[in-house]
């Protein structure tokens, strides 16, 4: 049998999802190819820049994050993303037995 998850607040209450460090992000984009919620997405070029790079990835959409998952933390590999320690959101989430 398995485990659902359920909110106790709205979504927008919680302040889960990823952060890029901007200056280990290659561009890649393998955070946007795994995301299935669509959280990630290219950030627009840099204006100055002389020399045309991939461009770095954004969090685009945080809250359709789902609350708890870090799956997409190991998939980086340039270890740019981050999320915050999952024990402070134990909170606002109730697993059911489905």
């Amino acid at each position: 049998m398995g485990k659902k998850r359920r909110l106790l607040v709205a979504r927008e209450e919680i302040a889960w999802f990823p952060v890029i460090d901007a200056e280990s992000c290659n561009g890649c984009e393998a955070c946007a190819d795994f995301c299935r919620p669509g959280v990630f997405a290219p950030a627009a070029p840099e204006q100055d820049a002389v020399v045309a790079r991939r461009s770095k990835m954004q969090v685009a959409n945080p809250y359709d994050c789902i609350v708890l998952c870090t799956r997409c933390e190991p998939v980086c590999p340039s270890g740019a993303i981050t999320l915050p320690d999952p024990r402070q959101f134990e909170r606002y989430v109730e697993i059911l037995d489905h």
